[in-house]
């Protein structure tokens, strides 16, 4: 599976990749919108790289965003996840994290529109959706322009979903 637009392309997690996850995973920065209560060992990661198999049975889906460039390097700057991905229901949630070194450059707003395209378009989803505490101004902002509509809020988290029509 390839997804790209104009600066960024999505790809599977590789084994290759656990070092960069280990790092972001255990920066304590970004459990606060992870909802991580405890790092993760090297070896955590790696089970959970080899151990993917496909978003029906996994009932999740982590995709690794990369740069298109003309080298052709494939290393990560980021991830977006589909998770509590419910076939029945035809739901899925979304969750983006970006380097904090390639933060406000259009990449997340364009891996959400790619992972939006591929739950609508392939997963035949109908309901997407994420919670976003209300201090986190700028992934309040992205989902916002990505069409994301605020649906409620409790203790400080905001409630937002997108429908495919």
């Amino acid at each position: 599976m390839l997804l790209s637009e104009k600066k960024i392309f999505l790809r599977p997690v590789l084994p290759s990749d656990a070092d960069i996850l280990y790092t972001w995973e255990n920066d304590k920065a970004n459990w606060g919108v992870s909802g991580t209560k405890k790092p993760f060992t090297k070896r955590e990661i790696e089970y959970f790289i080899s151990n993917q198999k496909d978003v029906y049975l996994d009932k999740q889906l982590r995709l690794i965003i990369c740069l298109l460039s003309p080298s052709g390097n494939k290393s990560g700057i980021g991830c977006i996840d589909l998770f509590n991905f419910d076939e029945f229901h035809l739901k899925a949630g979304i969750g983006i994290l970006i380097d904090q070194k390639h933060r406000k450059n259009g990449y997340a707003s364009e891996a959400l529109t790619l992972l939006i395209r591929y739950g609508f378009e392939i997963l035949d989803l109908r309901k997407l959706f994420c919670h976003i505490s209300e201090e986190n101004e700028a992934s309040l902002k992205l989902f916002k322009k990505n069409k994301f509509k605020i649906i409620g809020k409790k203790k400080g988290i905001c409630s937002l979903q997108l429908l495919n029509k």
